[in-house]
């Protein structure tokens, strides 16, 4: 009987004791918008045992370099008075900066989230800008893939380099954004159209984009260009106003829609008229031989470093060629890796 009571006290305390525990311990609440990056962030909970212990430091450090990303969003949003987007604060926080296929597929899924501001708007570099520069990148040759790029080298000199440098300035005070993109294309033929062995000829290009403001962070934002051979280089026209595209090919065999907002009968209307911007035939007198360039850039806070991907692409065909025809020939270089952040001076 002794024992029994003993035993049924000891119990007792035990339960009081828990239950003080959970009284003073409590579990601090989560806001919404961390609630939000947090589940979007999270592994499943179904691992095997044979994965377990593989993934426990890949999974560790991952959830740390989070954690930090995360802090510096939230610092950047409440002194700026910025909004947080969850979803792409989530994405951007997945990168794996040493992996170039973890960061191209993240800034695929990233959607822009910037306002053009108007031409005459003043461009400043002041002692609150942060100047993100990826230093001269070398673009890789994409062949093959879902849509199906060639493998020719009718466009770009084979072996040679292909070269994006970008420098994007932010002021998360004033909420703008630019950029400085230079770019070093060899092509294939020389400047009479022959083609050229010993090195093709070199297009050194070099432009500022307009100002857009923004009001989210990440900020997202994305530039295309026609870089053309002596004349410098204009946006890209293709699709809605303001669209851009990371390709010129919106099928393997179909390419991105001709300009939906120009007036009507104007010459980016006809899509005829952009294959023969970006036929790279220069023998073919219709041809212009223009590159297409396409570029994007987020960064997360202030301080935190930037991504970027750079593409570069053309066709060759002869005169009069279909549709298909000449997007079955674009050839396709690119690039994706991170811009390191400094202040300017």
């Amino acid at each position: 009987m002794i024992n029994i009571l003993f035993i049924l006290k000891s119990i007792i305390i035990l339960i009081i004791f828990n239950s003080y525990s959970y009284a003073v311990v409590s579990t601090p609440t989560p806001t919404t918008t961390l609630s939000k990056i947090a589940n979007s962030m999270s592994y499943s909970a179904n691992n095997t045992s044979q994965n377990v212990t593989s993934n426990t430091s890949s999974t560790t450090s991952k959830l740390i370099n989070s954690s930090k990303l995360t802090a510096g969003i939230q610092k950047s949003a409440e002194k700026f008075g910025l909004t947080i987007d969850a979803d792409a604060a989530a994405i951007v926080a997945s990168i794996d900066t040493s992996s170039v296929e973890s960061m191209s597929k993240a800034l695929a899924s990233l959607e822009d989230n910037y306002a053009h501001l108007d031409d005459d708007y003043v461009q400043t570099i002041d002692q609150d800008t942060i100047i993100y520069d990826s230093d001269w990148v070398t673009l890789s040759k994409v062949t093959g893939g879902s849509l199906n790029y060639t493998s020719d080298n009718n466009v770009f000199k084979s072996g040679a380099s292909q070269q994006v440098r970008s420098q994007v300035y932010v002021n998360f005070k004033k909420r703008d954004i630019f950029a400085d993109v230079d770019t070093k294309i060899t092509r294939a033929v020389g400047a009479g159209g022959d083609y050229d062995s010993t090195g093709g000829t070199e297009i050194a290009t070099s432009w500022r984009t307009g100002t857009a403001t923004f009001s989210d962070l990440p900020i997202v934002a994305t530039d295309d260009q026609r870089i053309g051979d002596g004349w410098g280089s204009y946006s890209a026209v293709f699709g809605g106003q303001q669209e851009k595209f990371s390709t010129m090919k919106k099928s393997t065999t179909t390419l991105q829609d001709a300009c939906t907002w120009c007036d009507a009968g104007s010459y980016w209307t006809d899509k005829q008229n952009h294959i023969e911007e970006y036929n790279n035939n220069v023998n073919d007198s219709s041809s212009y031989g223009s590159i297409y360039f396409y570029g994007k850039f987020t960064t997360a806070s202030e301080g935190a470093e930037g991504v970027g991907n750079f593409v570069l692409e053309g066709g060759f065909t002869a005169d009069g060629a279909s549709e298909q025809e000449f997007v079955e020939s674009i050839e396709r270089y690119e690039a994706t890796g991170t811009l390191t952040a400094k202040a300017a001076e």
